[in-house]
């Protein structure tokens, strides 16, 4: 772990964990992971796995990526984010690490068929934004992180998974972190 540099680190979460409504449908119970002896594992480039906002760690370096699109469902924005986020940092050489969990989640209620129908744009769309993402050249190196977050979303936008309004939101996004003093 420590030959690795990851500016997201994502914890997991015992006893309710954010997981997708088909789990919560079929298997709802309790889940505790096994994490005292396990340590940290990095995501190497080309491994993609989603993270959500919950129990995340972002780095100064990644705040940048922190941007949630706007024009999706509300179960799939930090799902989405995360693959952008994870492209955006294997241009800057950068990876993601999952740890054992911090915390212990106690689930409010939720109308489980409604997040399913939230969900299926990530179960119909997931693989094909990974393979846009993927396809994408990026420019090396921290000084193009707005550059690659735009062209990450113009992607999107062609492919069809965000509406071409999204964009007007990155470049506000964008201009405000060059204001702040920040990669953009």
């Amino acid at each position: 772990m420590a030959d690795h540099e990851a500016p997201i680190q994502q914890g997991l979460a015992d006893n309710a964990p954010d997981v997708d409504a088909v789990w919560r449908l079929v298997l709802d119970r309790p889940f505790d992971f096994e994490h005292h002896e396990r340590p940290a594992l990095w995501l190497p480039p080309n491994t993609w796995c989603p993270f959500h906002s919950q129990s995340t760690r972002w780095w100064p370096r990644a705040y940048p990526l922190m941007y949630l699109p706007s024009y999706c469902s509300f179960r799939m924005t930090d799902i989405w984010r995360s693959f952008i986020a994870q492209r955006c940092l294997r241009a800057m050489g950068l990876g993601v690490v999952f740890h054992g969990p911090e915390v212990r989640q106690d689930r409010n209620m939720h109308n489980l068929m409604g997040d399913f129908a939230d969900e299926i744009p990530g179960h119909t769309g997931n693989d094909r934004l990974v393979q846009a993402l993927a396809a994408l050249g990026l420019r090396p190196g921290p000084a193009d992180l707005a550059a690659n977050l735009r062209a990450c979303h113009e992607k999107l936008i062609e492919a069809g998974l965000f509406p071409p309004r999204e964009m007007g939101r990155v470049e506000a996004w964008c201009a405000d972190l060059g204001e702040l003093g920040s990669a953009a």
